[in-house]
């Protein structure tokens, strides 16, 4: 791996393949492998670029409460050092709120964004028919808190990923015992983005004059929150169109990673694939 120094932090950076640069940034609780099953699928045609966010992985991360804005200031810092022209951006989840303000703020960093489920679940309170999807999303997450913080660790970032995030029993069915162990690895990186005031920022409306193209993705077995939200954000930004994936959940990436390879590369060349 190389090391890039930027925004006042130290990024862990891993390229891979050559061709058409692509950058993925890795949401919650996470790290750079989370891309393991995705990576050997694009690196044949494409230079893959992967990363530990601040705080996670190997990547350094300075004292007092963190905010979003520094990971997008991150992920410009590392485009612009590696000389990137153009990436494709893909994000997820978290990673993904992290993309779309990347692409907000420096338009002329990217060539595209595709994003999967955005947790932009503020954005479900502007509507009575939505607004139970928020308020349960936001128990789920006190929840989780209160555990992690409380010393029940474990059961505190389990809770969250079965039932705020991932889904039902994804834990226990889906994540590896060294995915689990990452997961739990990162808990208190974790409470302090859930502590972050300005991580209910991200709104649709900030890229409305984006010039690129966008894809935001949902899959079709996902908790019934993200596919509202992913609704909302395509509506709201003129260059943005939204894909489903089929049979996957939050993590396409581990459960579906050909399919999910497949739309990234359909992005990278331009195209925008068929709902």
């Amino acid at each position: 791996m190389t090391r890039i120094a930027t925004n006042g932090v130290e990024l862990a950076v891993q390229v891979t393949g050559s061709g058409p640069p692509i950058v993925m940034v890795h949401g919650s609780l996470d790290t750079h492998r989370a891309w393991d099953r995705v990576v050997p699928l694009l690196a044949d045609s494409y230079q893959v670029v992967t990363y530990d966010r601040r705080g996670h992985g190997a990547s350094t991360c300075p004292p007092g409460q963190g905010r979003i804005g520094e990971d997008r200031d991150d992920l410009a810092g590392l485009i612009s050092a590696l000389g990137l022209t153009k990436p494709l951006v893909v994000g997820h989840s978290y990673g993904s709120a992290t993309t779309l303000l990347l692409g907000a703020r420096h338009p002329e960093l990217t060539g595209g964004l595709l994003v999967h489920e955005p947790p932009l679940f503020a954005l479900l309170r502007d509507d009575p028919a939505t607004l139970p999807l928020a308020e349960r999303a936001a128990e789920q997450l006190a929840r989780a808190a209160a555990l992690i913080t409380s010393g029940a660790v474990e059961e505190g970032v389990r809770h969250f990923v079965n039932t705020a995030a991932f889904g039902p029993d994804t834990w226990e069915n889906l994540f590896t015992p060294e995915i689990r162990e990452t997961c739990v690895a990162h808990a208190d990186t974790w409470l302090d983005q859930s502590r972050d005031p300005d991580r209910l920022s991200v709104r649709p409306e900030l890229l409305a004059s984006y010039p690129h193209r966008i894809g935001i993705s949902h899959g079709d077995a996902s908790p019934p929150a993200y596919a509202p939200v992913a609704e909302l954000v395509a509506a709201a930004i003129p260059t943005a169109r939204r894909h489903v994936v089929p049979g996957a959940g939050h993590a396409p990436h581990l459960s579906h990673p050909r399919a999910f390879a497949d739309l990234i590369r359909a992005h990278a060349q331009g195209l925008h694939p068929t709902d």
